[in-house]
């Protein structure tokens, strides 16, 4: 995974204190060579506008993800407009504190400069974040700010395999191709549901027979037949194959009706294996379901389910999040097992492979969100809270959420808002790390647990 490349900067303006600017600079990139990231920066201080313009030209061709402009001391406005005019990436203002305020004069004027810059980039239309803190407290003050443009960065080399498309009725699973790639980044390549199903039943036996062996290995009990897993395992192999054929880095799939159809089998298991091995996929065709998913990942480097939000409880303050059998087995309760057993509901229930039974482990913060369509295009829905032990014994999987704000009020945001009925769920709380993506994307939020509904178009 390519490291954040960051290019680091420190205004001056020489009439305050240069010393106290150059040890600011110094102790500054003692404390940024800690951090993982990719570290370009000038030999010193920034202090005239040749400086900004040297600088500039070297950010750009070493081709920088995000820029940060520290203020060692107050500085010219004429510098930063021409960073930002020929550096199109997002731009981090990083002030510092006052060392006195007793003597002759102002030493630094560092809180000054980060407003005088924030006013300006402001009215040139540039969005921006901003940290106050001194040298050593950097990396935890810059480090949520660079989570979020790591993840933007690596969505705009994301693509997607959707097979097939919606499943029927499903408008909740539309999605605008374009719009998407010009948001984010994320482009859709289509497979065909010929295509997949072709090439499972291409794959040579051996390699089925061995994949099927490594599904069984993921139960403790089994209820489908040899003839169901050995399906799977060419499937998932299929799945593998496209994927490595078209550099997919994950999947959105019409899984019923063609799959029993035409294959035999639901695919539900393959889709939870394939999320355990790092392809992550949403089924039923949901497109902005995955890039939901594939957030929350990126953000925590942890696996999310794909689910409905199908009850929830006044008394206990809970919602209970469920889908058919797909889930990934890591996110399995530590007491629980799985069983791969026949889809629940597929021609009556009961009767089709390959789904996978368990609970969701419970505990720990928990946020479920959405990347979806509202009224006014795009937005994101977030609701945080702490994973419990879901009291459902449903087939399939259930996670349970007691939520941090009252439960009516998220049902009031999924109801009356009009949310799609798929969300994505995860074990950590990235309600912060979601608002700051959406206000670099100048995205409107359903944001349950902040301002409902709220759009921004300032990042700081």
């Amino acid at each position: 995974m390519d490291k954040l490349r960051v290019g680091y900067v420190c205004c001056a303006r020489l009439s305050f204190d240069g010393d106290f600017a150059t040890q600011i600079f110094e102790r500054s990139l003692k404390s940024l060579s800690q951090m993982d990231v990719e570290l370009v920066h000038a030999p010193g201080l920034t202090v005239t506008e040749e400086d900004a313009e040297a600088l500039a030209e070297q950010f750009h061709a070493q081709r920088i993800d995000v820029l940060v402009v520290q203020y060692g001391t107050f500085a010219l406005g004429t510098l930063i407009p021409i960073l930002a005019d020929r550096l199109p990436v997002p731009i981090i203002l990083w002030g510092v504190p006052e060392p006195s305020l007793d003597g002759i004069k102002l030493r630094s004027n560092s809180f000054c400069g980060i407003n005088m810059n924030a006013h300006t980039l402001m009215r040139l239309g540039r969005k921006y974040d901003y940290v106050f803190c001194a040298p050593e407290e950097g990396p935890a003050a810059l480090l949520p700010s660079f989570r979020v443009i790591h993840c933007l960065k690596r969505l705009r080399r994301v693509r997607l395999g959707l097979v097939g498309y919606r499943v029927p009725g499903f408008y909740t699973s539309t999605f605008d191709e374009l719009g998407l790639r010009r948001l984010l980044g994320v482009e859709v390549h289509h497979v065909t549901m010929a295509e997949l199903f072709d090439t499972a039943r291409a794959i040579e036996p051996a390699r089925r027979q061995q994949e099927a062996q490594a599904i069984r290995g993921t139960a403790s009990a089994c209820q489908v037949t040899d003839d169901e897993l050995d399906q799977a395992g060419a499937l998932m192999l299929a799945f593998h194959d496209i994927a490595a054929k078209n550099r997919l880095t994950g999947f959105a799939v019409k899984c019923w009706p063609e799959f029993t159809a035409h294959y035999g089998i639901m695919p539900c298991s393959t889709i939870s294996r394939l999320n355990d091995v790092g392809l992550i996929t949403a089924c039923e065709g949901d497109i902005y379901g995955t890039v939901s998913m594939l957030i929350a990942n990126f953000l925590t480097g942890r696996n999310a389910m794909f689910a409905d939000f199908i009850a929830f409880d006044d008394e206990r303050n809970e919602g209970l999040a469920w889908h058919c059998g797909s889930a990934p087995t890591c996110l399995m309760a530590k007491d629980a097992g799985n069983t791969l057993g026949k889809h629940p509901s597929v021609e009556g229930g009961g009767k089709r492979g390959v789904n996978v039974n368990f609970p969701i482990e419970g505990r720990g913060p928990t946020t479920m969100c959405r990347l979806g369509v509202g009224p006014q295009g795009l937005r994101l829905f977030l609701v945080g809270g702490q994973s419990v032990p879901p009291t459902a014994n449903l087939p399939g999987n259930c996670w349970a959420v007691k939520f941090d704000s009252p439960v009516r009020r998220v049902v009031d945001a999924v109801i009356g808002e009009g949310l799609e009925h798929h969300t994505a769920l995860v074990h950590a709380d990235i309600r912060d790390d979601l608002r700051r993506l959406a206000r670099w994307l100048d995205l409107e939020t359903l944001d349950v647990d902040g301002h409902l509904p709220s759009k921004s178009t300032n990042c700081s």
